[in-house]
């Protein structure tokens, strides 16, 4: 028997069945979700990275059964949400922050105070 060979298609299934499976494992007990938020938070701070942070925002959109909700309050298509929300999206700062805001999530900007040079 020869081996299926996973091309990408195969691979973003994956990546969508994972992280359906992961936000109704979340969604069993409101401790869970506020366990993963509080990860979330630590780990964006720790690491910057904002497309893991958007991947985690949409597990928790799917976890809260919010997307509705956020087309709503935030005046974007279901779809646009997603696709904000996906893993090489480059939203706009206006978008990220409504989207969120609405998840709980709120962005405090701070000075960066720079060493003097010696």
């Amino acid at each position: 028997m020869k081996n299926k060979k996973i091309e990408l298609k195969d691979v973003k299934i994956m990546a969508e069945d994972y992280d359906s499976h992961f936000a109704k494992f979340l969604a069993q007990t409101p401790k869970r979700i506020a366990a993963f938020k509080k990860r979330v938070i630590k780990e964006y701070n720790e690491t910057k990275d904002l497309q893991i942070f958007l991947e985690h925002l949409k597990v928790i959109a799917i976890a809260e059964k919010k997307t509705a909700m956020l087309s709503e309050k935030t005046k974007m298509k279901r779809p646009n949400i997603y696709r904000i929300l996906s893993k090489n999206s480059n939203p706009s700062f206006t978008n990220l922050t409504a989207i969120a805001h609405n998840l709980g999530f709120d962005f405090v900007v701070k000075s960066i105070v720079k060493r003097p040079i010696v």
